[in-house]
């Protein structure tokens, strides 16, 4: 049997991508070039980063997908016969493309494949209306979250006993806004914006949709909501070697780290370097959140 990884390239294959740019151009206000790179970039992590719940995945378990974006994936795991819900806020942070780019990529799946995509926040989300989930997962959204303490507190009382969350999302621990792709002030990010104020101000919406997470405030959360919190290790050394190996997400890094990314001798032994950064301190990060049993 095909790879799902297989399978979703070959799910991704199957829509008209010349008709999905014509169709998000107009009312995004901005060219079908631009389109395309943002539609390529979403695409492409969807594809990259589905390994983070390969191994979760069971036909017998309700899985939700925190910030669904373009529905992707949602709609892929429901063509798979997964029984998913999403959910998306959509118009926040500087991300208000979002619904016009999800109903553009929804009208390209057949009806009865269509997900459920709701348009609500994590904070939202409550046992009573929504019922329990067995997998809960995020890709690059945590850090978008707000307000994340209460994000976290509902996801937890929507995950079932023996479930499982994991998520992906930068560790502002690390001084580096992956986004803007600049440096930060350690310990004290958002003094950055004296710091280079032009650079943000461009960027200006994005900059306010950051909520800064980190590490030890994932940590902290969990024990507050009966979550036990793990951080898997070699997560930024891997990260850092896609930027010799995919060129789309190369393409997104130009800075200092994307250049040393892309240089082979040089970018080998920072990525061994960075195997040696413990995941308290190094980004991105992935964490797998469960009931604590103690």
């Amino acid at each position: 049997m095909e790879k799902l990884e297989t399978r979703l390239e070959a799910f991704i294959a199957n829509f008209d991508v010349e008709k999905l740019c014509k169709d998000c151009a107009q009312p995004l206000g901005i060219s079908e070039l631009d389109t395309r790179e943002l539609l390529n970039t979403y695409l492409n992590e969807a594809k990259s980063n589905i390994h983070l719940i390969t191994p979760y995945l069971r036909k017998d378990i309700r899985i939700l997908e925190v910030g669904s974006g373009i529905g992707i994936l949602t709609a892929f795991l429901k063509s798979e016969g997964y029984n998913i819900l999403g959910i998306e806020p959509g118009a926040q942070g500087g991300f208000s493309f979002m619904t016009s780019m999800q109903d553009a990529v929804l009208r390209q799946v057949a009806p009865q494949l269509k997900p459920e995509i709701l348009t609500i926040g994590a904070s939202e989300l409550d046992e009573n209306v929504h019922g329990t989930f067995d997998l809960i997962f995020s890709i690059h959204v945590m850090e978008h979250i707000f307000p994340l303490d209460s994000a976290v507190k509902a996801m937890a009382g929507v995950l079932s006993d023996g479930g499982i969350m994991r998520h992906l999302c930068p560790n502002y621990n690390f001084p580096f806004e992956p986004h803007l792709g600049i440096p930060l002030v350690p310990f004290f990010p958002k003094v950055t914006r004296y710091i280079l104020p032009k650079k943000i101000k461009a960027n200006q919406s994005i900059w306010d949709g950051v909520n800064f997470v980190t590490s030890s405030r994932i940590k902290n959360l969990a024990s507050k909501n009966g979550l036990k919190s793990e951080f898997e290790r070699g997560v930024m050394a891997r990260f850092f070697m896609r930027l010799q190996s995919d060129t789309t997400f190369a393409n997104r890094h130009q800075g200092l780290i994307g250049h040393l990314g892309k240089m082979r001798f040089i970018g080998k032994l920072i990525g061994v370097i960075f195997k040696l950064i413990p995941p308290a301190l190094a980004t991105p990060m992935i964490m797998t959140l469960t009931h604590d049993k103690k």
